[in-house]
């Protein structure tokens, strides 16, 4: 069976964004460039498409669509898939971290290495002299250990921050803001509140905060 107008046009739209970006679109990209009410309307068409041969959709996996012919198609080994937080990273005192994903972007392996990353949206001025400001994007390495002098995301007293990792001469954990009007946060070595969950590898800057670099 042929595809609908509007269902050629959407399978158009994906293979020129795998085309021009190496990852096929989400349903919310997909939507917002057509207009479709909701995301449900979007899968209308993405399953008629794919019970019409002419797409292919991988369970539970982001980013899989792959029209099944003339297009070109990444090699998803290269990449690897960095979820982003919905909530904030504070550069100031530690606040919440939600456990919830909004988006998950595909890096090059050659940017990020081996491991597993999340992103985060930065908010605050502690860590400016390191060259991040709010509204960057880390990605951070999961890992539960740092070198002094890492940044890191470390979660203390149930909260997050980002910080310059340290110790003192007595043990304690610092975490350092990059800011001269700031003081460091000291923790006892064995506070077991404190844990470090990632280390920073890659800044991800916006248009809007190229002038401030």
């Amino acid at each position: 069976m042929e595809p609908t107008q509007k269902q050629r046009q959407v399978l158009d739209f994906i293979s020129r964004f795998i085309q021009k970006t190496g990852a096929s679109p989400t349903f919310r990209e997909i939507g917002t460039h057509f207009g479709f009410a909701s995301l449900r309307a979007v899968a209308g068409h993405i399953d008629a498409l794919v019970k019409k041969g002419l797409l292919k959709k991988e369970k539970r996996k982001f980013r899989s669509l792959m029209p099944t012919t003339g297009t070109f198609r990444p090699d998803w080994s290269a990449l690897t898939p960095v979820p982003e937080c919905l909530a904030t990273v504070p550069l100031g005192s530690p606040k919440a971290l939600s456990d919830e994903m909004d988006e998950v972007h595909w890096i090059s392996k050659s940017l990020t290495g081996a491991g597993e990353f999340c992103m985060f949206p930065v908010k605050g001025d502690s860590m400016v002299k390191a060259g991040i400001f709010s509204g960057d994007y880390v990605i951070a390495k999961q890992q539960t250990s740092a070198d002094v002098g890492d940044i890191v995301v470390a979660i203390y007293q149930g909260g997050a921050t980002l910080k310059k990792y340290g110790r003192d001469s007595k043990g304690n954990h610092l975490l350092i803001p990059e800011n001269d009007s700031m003081a460091p946060i000291i923790i006892a070595p064995d506070d077991s509140d404190f844990r470090i969950v990632g280390k920073m590898t890659l800044l991800i800057r916006k248009a809007k905060n190229l002038r401030r670099a």
